[in-house]
């Protein structure tokens, strides 16, 4: 494969293909629609995964799957590792309809078989950029708010966007409400500046391009945006500006994990409108429950088709106020999904250097890659994979026995005959 050099800014067009015949044809079609910031190398898909994994996902991506053995595999893999408004063109030997409607299915812009024709490439880049028939596609907003004061979810943010963006490759924005005394970078261990706060009083002055300036990356696929402001000054928040930048973040990137303040105003109500799925801190307190049990009617009402995850923190911290779990729930009407442990040392270690706990592979790491999981709903495939192969050793199953029985009845009546 032709060496590739670290892109920092997004390309237009990325190619990879094993001959060079559809290479020729493709930079002909890029020379035809001017698509600048474009470029195709020699390679396969193997190499396409290796270059999202270390570089900004392209608007387009043009991939060879001629010489891979699952093709639907590495599809799989460059979408977990994309933003998610990647355009995929498909290229292959294979003329096979099956296969063109599995990639329809999950999300690819179109199969070409090749030998590739000029007329088709440019009609199918054409809609991959948007020249025909553009739709959206934007990545998912999760809404991580704690019921009381120092419920973790500051320390939430921070570990499950680390998570996302480093064991399941998605490019991932954490956005700080607290301009007070927000402690997100604090974390990240980054400086806070405020031209976050200053762009967000100008509607006009927000697109694509001003991420780039206020988006402070953290590492490869992992960025934060925050700021600070004096305490007694107030923050203005012009609400069509922060839409248009909401907007903006969920088309750059998979997942926006925005770490919420309490109150209720206009900024907090949009929010919770635009968000995918909940994420509620708790402590067993009578307070956390209380409120707790407000926020969840809430979301009822207003969110009621959304995902909430009940995430319980300090568990184990000694306290005559504490509630038993069981207590907890009855008053909020729902188990707790999640239960993390206090380790205040853990916990201070981590804070002390500037980086997520996580990192430090310690006995909350499980937990924490659990609730990223369930973000994600990867959970849920692993639970359905786990069925699957309990089945598969026990031999027996439900359905088995079901089928067997009618067949057993009979031989059994066919005795006395």
């Amino acid at each position: 494969m032709t060496e590739i050099s670290s892109f920092d800014l997004p390309r237009n067009l990325i190619g990879f293909v094993c001959d060079p015949v559809s290479e020729q044809v493709i930079n002909n079609v890029i020379k035809t629609m001017e698509l600048d910031c474009s470029e195709v190398f020699s390679g396969t898909s193997t190499d396409a995964i290796e270059f999202l994994q270390n570089n900004r996902t392209p608007k387009i991506l043009i991939v060879d799957i001629s010489n891979t053995e699952l093709p639907l595999g590495d599809i799989t893999k460059i979408k977990e590792r994309s933003a998610p408004d990647i355009n995929i063109i498909a290229i292959g030997s294979r003329n096979d309809v099956g296969l063109f409607r599995d990639f329809m299915t999950m999300g690819v812009s179109d199969y070409l078989v090749k030998p590739l024709n000029n007329n088709l490439l440019l009609h199918s880049l054409k809609i991959a950029s948007g020249a025909i028939g553009e739709y959206e596609k934007t990545g998912k907003i999760i809404q991580i708010v704690s019921s009381v004061g120092g419920a973790g979810a500051t320390t939430i943010t921070a570990n499950i966007g680390w998570i996302l963006a480093n064991r399941h490759f998605k490019r991932t924005a954490m956005l700080d409400m607290d301009f007070l005394y927000g402690a997100l970078g604090l974390i990240l261990d980054l400086k806070e500046e405020n031209f976050y706060i200053d762009i967000l009083k100008s509607p006009d002055k927000i697109d694509d391009y001003s991420l780039e300036t206020i988006l402070k990356r953290c590492d490869q696929r992992l960025y934060y945006l925050g700021g600070a402001t004096g305490l007694f000054k107030k923050v203005d928040i012009n609400l069509t500006a922060f839409e248009a930048l909401i907007d903006s973040i969920k088309k750059q990137f998979n997942y926006l994990l925005i770490d919420m303040q309490r109150n209720i105003d206009e900024v907090n109500e949009m929010i919770t409108d635009k968000a995918d799925s909940f994420v509620v801190m708790v402590e067993m307190s009578v307070a956390s429950a209380r409120n707790t049990a407000r926020l969840l009617e809430l979301l009822s009402r207003e969110q009621p088709q959304k995902k909430v995850l009940i995430v319980a923190n300090k568990v184990g911290l000694s306290s005559g106020g504490a509630l038993a779990k069981k207590t907890f729930e009855r008053v909020i009407d729902r188990k707790i999904d999640y239960q993390i442990p206090l380790d205040e040392k853990v916990v201070l270690a981590a804070a002390n250097i500037g980086q997520p706990l996580v990192i430090s592979n310690s006995s909350l790491t499980g937990i924490l890659e659990n609730i990223a999981n369930d973000i994600t709903g990867k959970i849920k495939d692993l639970e359905l994979a786990r069925e699957k192969k309990n089945d598969n050793d026990n031999g027996w199953n439900m359905n088995k026995v079901k089928n067997l029985i009618p067949h057993t009845f009979n031989k059994f009546v066919s005795l006395f005959e």
